[in-house]
């Protein structure tokens, strides 16, 4: 009797928000759930990203390497690799330039006081922050450059497929580009967002409020897609899949012992984004999906610091992500380490 081969699992990749550093400990993660699983996060049916996880979701759906992204992240490319024109101090500074004064969207603020089931407080509350004056350019001009190589300028990858996620910054509601069709603005106007380029919709999740200017599409402000949740993984709760790594670099406990005002406001933010996480995962597993969160532990938040926009650190901050995360897998479930790429764990 011949044996029908194994099925390949339905998986997908979830990329949270977590700034320059989170971006490097999600390389480093990555990299050691690639060694320890045997699949390709390349091969995936679906990553979905924000901020931070938007730009590793769209490089990966245009195919890029893994390795040859976390040589370039440590300075030592090799001459075969992708040749990737990016300052990595272009976009992380260690504070943001001086915004302007006047609140970005207090419409948006209004919003939410008039309709708080429609509009989270912190969505309201982005509203008024000032105009970050911060550009995103080179990561525009990153994603681009690799969309266009890749033959993605006009249409969007599909294996995997990138979901990017932002806030429209006029409704606070969530656009998930790549996935939706249309957005409803005020007053009911649709327009249509399947066909905005992907590094539109990549620079446009990356928006943090009062550190860089919204991205404008189709002349609509949009704003990181992390404002409204960090992982947005409750929007796999309706999709058909077998197994789910969530990447989760504003997750996890936080410092032991903070000492410092910004180290106590880090493990609370650190603990509340676990919390949102926890019960998406909840949801997930309910449904027979294996689910598997990785996040920062001790040695990595050490590394990180409390501010994620500090370049400085980043190859230090991937190589420990690689150690914490390998160590995290080892001591997981043995279906996650037998999980591969071309068979049912």
């Amino acid at each position: 009797m011949t044996r029908a081969p194994a099925t390949r699992p339905r998986r997908a990749f979830v990329f949270g928000g977590g700034g320059v550093l989170g971006f490097a400990w999600m390389l480093g993660a990555l990299a050691a759930v690639e060694e320890h699983t045997g699949c390709d996060s390349r091969d995936a049916d679906l990553v979905l990203g924000t901020s931070a996880g938007a730009v590793l979701a769209g490089l990966l759906g245009c195919d890029l390497p893994l390795d040859a992204l976390c040589r370039h992240h440590q300075g030592v490319a090799l001459p075969e690799d992708p040749q990737l024109r990016y300052d990595y101090t272009g976009t992380g500074t260690a504070l943001p330039p001086r915004p302007g004064w006047r609140p970005a969207a207090p419409g948006l603020a209004w919003l939410g006081l008039r309709h708080p089931r429609q509009v989270s407080p912190l969505v309201a509350l982005s509203g008024l922050l000032p105009t970050g004056r911060g550009t995103l350019a080179p990561i525009h001009d990153l994603l681009a450059t690799v969309a266009r190589q890749a033959g993605f300028d006009r249409d969007w990858p599909q294996r995997p497929r990138p979901w990017v996620v932002a806030v429209d910054q006029s409704t606070g509601r969530r656009v998930v580009f790549g996935r939706d069709t249309v957005a409803r603005g005020p007053g009911g106007l649709v327009r249509i967002v399947s066909r905005v380029p992907l590094a539109d919709a990549v620079t446009a999740s990356c928006s943090i409020p009062g550190w860089y200017r919204p991205t404008l599409i189709d002349g609509v402000a949009h704003i990181d897609g992390g404002i409204a949740s960090n992982a947005s993984l409750d929007l796999l709760r309706d999709v058909a899949l077998d197994e789910v790594f969530a990447l989760i670099p504003m997750g996890g406990r936080g410092a032991p012992d903070p000492r410092t005002p910004l180290a106590r406001v880090d493990r609370w933010v650190r603990r509340a984004v676990s919390r949102t996480v926890a019960e998406d995962v909840a949801v997930l597993r309910a449904r027979g999906v294996r689910v598997h969160v990785l996040v920062p532990q001790p040695r990595d938040i050490e590394v990180i610091g409390v501010n994620l926009m500090d370049p400085a650190p980043r190859a230090a901050v991937l190589q420990t992500a690689r150690q914490t995360v390998a160590e995290q897998l080892d001591g997981a479930d043995p279906a996650t380490r037998r999980s591969t790429a071309g068979g049912q764990a």
